[in-house]
C-alpha cells in the first residue's frame, strides 16, 4: 500500500489460489453464498496475510452452477470446487475491478469461527 494512504475500513478472507488472481487482476468475480452489502475499497486478505486490495463494484445473482460455468474466465473456479462450496443453494457474484497488489503481504491475525470480514483500519494501532 502506497505509504501515507489510508487503509481500507475492511478486508475480507479468500483462500488461495483464489486470493493471488484476485490482487493481480485474472480474477474479476468473487462466488460466494450471499450477497454483500458492502461497496468501494477493501483489503484481500490470505493465509499469507492481506496481500492487496480491490474495489467491490456491485453483487450479481443468485447464480446456479450451470449459469456460473459460462463465466469460469471471469471467476476462475472449478466446477467441482463451485458444486461443493454451494452445497445445493444459489451463489452470488462480488464484482471486483481496480486490484492493488502488495510488494509484501502484512500480516494480519484472523479472528476465531468462520469470519468473513476483518477490520484492517486498526492494525498496528
Amino acid at each position: 500500500m502506497a505509504e501515507g494512504v489510508r487503509p481500507p475500513r475492511l478486508g475480507f478472507f479468500v483462500r488461495e489460489p483464489y486470493a493471488s488472481q484476485i490482487v493481480a487482476g485474472l480474477k474479476t468475480w468473487e462466488i460466494r453464498r450471499y450477497p454483500t452489502e458492502i461497496r468501494g475499497r477493501v483489503g484481500v486478505v490470505s493465509s499469507r496475510g492481506w496481500i492487496g486490495t480491490v474495489v467491490i463494484r456491485e453483487v450479481l445473482g443468485p447464480f446456479s452452477l450451470e449459469e456460473l460455468a459460462a463465466h469460469q474466465g471471469k471467476h476462475r473456479a472449478d466446477p467441482e470446487f463451485l458444486r461443493a462450496y454451494a452445497r445445493g443453494k444459489p451463489l452470488y457474484v462480488w464484482v471486483l475491478s481496480d486490484p492493488e497488489e502488495f510488494a509484501e503481504p502484512i500480516p494480519v491475525q484472523r479472528p476465531r469461527g468462520p469470519a468473513v470480514w476483518v477490520r484492517l483500519d486498526r492494525l498496528g494501532g
